[in-house]
């Protein structure tokens, strides 16, 4: 299963801070084998860097730093675009989404819009991996605190694993 990297505790953030969470790390990596994906630093963006946000500008979707205004997205899509060629390689079963982030959040990032911030924006490597991978079971780590989620989420996961491999 795939699993944004600082779900696991790696230090991977944009502001160096360790953002591990348990329930993904201790007891789903007791039912699987994770496979860390962090989109900003393998894309080569250092730890610490500037914040970034999503803004959405003449119909597009952009990723730019907060301070400087720099505009990230086409570093962001051209390693998206490998990445996911790699990871099709790999038959993940699934994946494990960190929340907020405007690279791995399914519908939480903060996206400027005109004069509104919301909180609805979907991270580019998000969006593009459930666009090329529709039918694996995907989620976001906050959410699998929910036993009754991360259930249902784990038995996706076993099904896709059960089809692929009998």
């Amino acid at each position: 299963m795939g699993v944004s990297s600082c779900l696991l505790g790696e230090n991977v953030r944009y502001n160096g801070e360790i953002k591990l969470n348990s329930i993904v790390k201790f007891e789903l990596g007791k039912a699987v084998s994770f496979i860390p994906v962090c989109p900003e630093t393998e894309s080569g963006m250092p730890v610490p860097r500037e914040p970034m946000d999503l803004f959405q500008t003449d119909g597009s979707i952009r990723m730019i730093t907060l301070e400087s205004r720099r505009d990230m997205t086409w570093i962001m899509e051209e390693w998206i675009e490998k990445k996911l060629s790699e990871l099709s390689e790999l038959k993940l079963c699934g994946f494990v989404f960190k929340a907020r982030s405007p690279s791995c959040a399914m519908n939480s990032a903060l996206l400027h819009v005109e004069s509104r911030l919301e909180r609805s924006g979907e991270g580019l490597f998000a969006k593009a991996f459930i666009e090329r991978f529709p039918s694996l079971p995907v989620e976001e780590g906050e959410k699998l605190h929910d036993p009754v989620l991360r259930a249902s989420f784990l038995e996706k996961v076993y099904n896709i694993h059960k089809a692929r491999y009998r």
